[in-house]
């Protein structure tokens, strides 16, 4: 994964959200594989999710049409910092 930036979004553990409720949604609603999300945050009334600098305005545009956990949620990129620098690839390692 190059650069990536954030998606801030308004939904949280309060209302029962998973990082497999994001997962889903960015890989269904969106086409991305789940080797392009990275880190997944989950707060109890927001939560973030890393993506690829270059797909976030549109994977927020998808979200945004989008409903999680059954409601529809606000959701804007994340403009407390900029890109991030490109993360170190996940281990490979056998289980």
């Amino acid at each position: 994964m190059g650069p990536s930036a954030r998606l801030f979004i308004g939904l949280g553990e309060a209302a029962g959200l998973r990082p497999g409720d994001l997962v889903g949604a960015l890989a269904n609603e969106g086409g991305l594989s789940a080797k392009e999300i990275g880190a997944i945050e989950i707060f109890p009334n927001h939560s973030f999710v890393e993506l690829p600098a270059h797909s976030v305005d549109e994977m927020a545009d998808v979200l945004r049409g989008a409903t999680l956990r059954g409601r529809r949620v606000k959701v804007e990129r994340d403009r407390s910092n900029a890109p991030r620098a490109p993360r170190k690839p996940r281990s490979t390692r056998p289980g």
